[in-house]
């Protein structure tokens, strides 16, 4: 244990006799015993650790409850902010104009897909039926799709319906301008065929 720290001062060290009849300290003198006058305490660091440790667990609790809010909204979304409810009315009315829409464009693939090179056309006759076609079926189908998109009061099981009517439509035509082979086409008209007929057993109803 170290000794206590003696002042520096010759006057504070001499006898008290001395001390009395010594001449007045002068004002160099008077600030001399620093080391046992100005002696502080360092505040007590335990309370800036402890706000600290709680602000730190504070963080991890709130981290914590924001991946698990953002987990639940994801497999649990809240149904009732994305569902909105239709009347009868808007339901019959989408329904007819997605019908119309529909027998619409059934009428362009139909008449399209049937035209004949006349006797004098030539290569650039059969192109131009070709064409026609394949315009008939890309076009009608990004039409169907765009127009049941816009009729969202439209039954869900007709907006299935004509989406896969689309998507075929659109299917048949990349196939027919990247020359795919005849075998994969049939396929996708005996499906044109199946998604038109349930379309119109809809539509019907």
């Amino acid at each position: 244990m170290s000794e206590p720290t003696e002042p520096s001062s010759g006057a504070h060290s001499a006898d008290p006799t001395t001390e009395v009849v010594a001449a007045e300290p002068t004002a160099e003198s008077s600030y001399e015993p620093t080391t046992t006058t100005t002696t502080t305490t360092a505040p007590p660091a335990q309370p800036a650790s402890s706000l600290s440790k709680w602000l730190s667990i504070a963080a991890l609790v709130l981290a914590i409850l924001g991946v698990a809010g953002a987990v639940y909204g994801y497999f649990y979304p809240n149904k009732s902010a994305t569902t909105t409810t239709y009347s009868d009315q808007q339901t019959k009315d989408a329904k007819k104009h997605t019908c119309e829409t529909f027998v619409l464009v059934d009428r362009a693939v139909v008449r399209n897909s049937r035209l004949k090179n006349p006797d004098n056309g030539g290569p650039i006759g059969a192109l131009s039926v070709a064409t026609s076609a394949r315009l008939a079926f890309l076009g009608g189908g990004q039409f169907l799709r765009d127009r049941v998109t816009q009729e969202p009061a439209t039954p869900a099981d007709l907006t299935k319906a004509v989406n896969t009517v689309a998507g075929t439509l659109e299917e048949l035509s990349i196939g027919y301008l990247a020359g795919a082979p005849e075998f994969a086409q049939d396929q996708l008209r005996q499906n044109l065929d199946a998604g038109i007929k349930s379309v119109a057993e809809i539509c019907k109803k």
